[in-house]
């Protein structure tokens, strides 16, 4: 089977950092090399920064193409709206080369999804498509302004709910808010659960992990893993950090990964790390006693599930997945979000407590035991094959102005 991927946002090969679509690297270098070992040969349309399409072949079985498209530095979610026509024009052409053919087509993403829709004018092979987040589903504070963006991914977002053959979710619960959003995907759901690197369950030494990251042995070192983005939520963390400083020994820590120190003063024992490569992640899990995450909305939330495969606890706001779940199964403490105090509380509760951070150390290792990258691979695997069977069942698709044919070229591209 041949699949086409659009991932216009986000480049799989880059260094997955905790910046800009850091989390949407991680799940795709988790999936594509599974995928290939189960015999679907994958093609990635990605965004380029040369004057040409540049080919890359990271692991057998994936191709990742480079779309010339104007892309702007820094990235931006503006510049990447104001990129995509290009984008979509570019890799309109790649397709629609001669020997060039797809069964299925999958995007993650509204802008990779709004780019899959466009690629074939008539024809388009069966889309499978996931959001990992939905606009309608962030809460907009009172009196803010729709602004272009916002506009832009509303509108698209609608659309795809009724274009795509499959639209995939992490979890049931985003799949139910989801589906009460967009009516139009009714019957159309899946839930596919990420998995996590094994390099993250893997015992580590805290003391050598602690002395790479300049942390005193003895402090007490909470970590928050977020881009730089309101919706995170960081703020309250380091308010929360700040009011426990006289209540015990000065020898607490909260380290930022994903943002540059912000201009000003910052309360004492708060480090910002800056963006950190994914390969360095686990030896910060490593050197932590704790994962704060803050944020009030995440349609899943990885930054958590790595933690607790490390066997960290984590302390998060009640309300979403992993709310329910830590409620469920333990692994963290879970706070109201509506009170101002609660994730100051939490904080002081692991901090205090040795007995309790063992224990939900314990049970963070066992929930998170069943989320692997086979089974997810496997899982999108299965789905990818139905629909492929669902288009060669009402005719093979081609591209515009191409006969029909049956047989895999790779890409007409070099």
């Amino acid at each position: 089977m041949r699949h086409l991927l659009v991932s216009y946002h986000t480049c799989p090969l880059e260094e997955p950092g905790a910046g800009l679509a850091g989390g949407m690297n991680v799940f795709l270098r988790g999936l594509l090399p599974g995928l290939a070992r189960l015999g679907i040969r994958t093609d990635v349309l990605t965004r380029g920064t040369g004057s040409s399409p540049e080919t890359t072949g990271p692991w057998p079985g994936v191709r990742i193409v480079h779309v010339p498209c104007g892309w702007k530095t820094p990235a931006s979610r503006e510049g990447a709206l104001d990129a995509l026509p290009r984008f979509v024009a570019g890799a309109r052409r790649l397709v629609a080369s001669p020997g060039q053919a797809y069964d299925v087509v999958s995007a993650h993403y509204w802008m990779s999804g709004v780019a899959a829709l466009h690629l074939f004018p008539s024809h388009r092979p069966p889309l499978a498509f996931s959001y990992h987040t939905v606009e309608a589903l962030k809460g907009r504070p009172a009196g803010t302004r729709p602004d272009r963006l916002f506009l832009a991914r509303t509108a698209a977002e609608g659309l795809l709910a009724g274009e795509a053959e499959r639209v995939v979710c992490f979890t049931r619960r985003d799949l139910a808010a989801t589906r009460k959003v967009f009516p139009r995907m009714a019957g159309k759901g899946a839930v596919i659960p990420p998995g996590v690197d094994d390099a993250f369950r893997r015992s580590r030494r805290r003391t050598g992990a602690r002395r790479l990251l300049g942390i005193p042995p003895r402090a007490f070192l909470f970590l928050l893993v977020a881009r730089s983005d309101p919706e995170k939520n960081v703020s309250q963390a380091i308010a929360a950090f700040r009011d426990m400083a006289p209540e015990g020994p000065r020898d607490g820590v909260l380290l930022v990964a994903g943002q540059e120190r912000p201009p000003g003063a910052v309360p004492d024992g708060v480090v910002f790390a800056g963006p950190v490569p994914h390969h360095r992640m686990p030896g910060l899990y490593a050197a932590a006693d704790a994962v704060v995450c803050p944020s009030l909305y995440e349609s899943f939330g990885l930054v958590q599930l790595e933690a607790m495969a490390a066997g960290v606890p984590v302390i998060v706001p009640a309300g979403g997945y992993w709310g329910e779940s830590i409620g469920r199964e333990g692994g963290g403490l879970v706070y109201d979000p509506a009170d101002p105090r609660g994730i100051g509380k939490a904080m002081r509760a692991v901090r205090r407590d040795d007995a309790l951070r063992a224990r939900l150390s314990a049970e963070a290792e066992r929930a998170t035991a069943a989320f692997t990258w086979e089974r997810c691979t496997e899982s999108w695997a299965r789905l990818l094959s139905r629909l492929s069977r669902r288009g060669s069942r009402r005719g093979t698709p081609r591209a515009p102005g191409g006969p029909r044919r049956r047989g895999a070229g790779r890409p007409g591209v070099s």
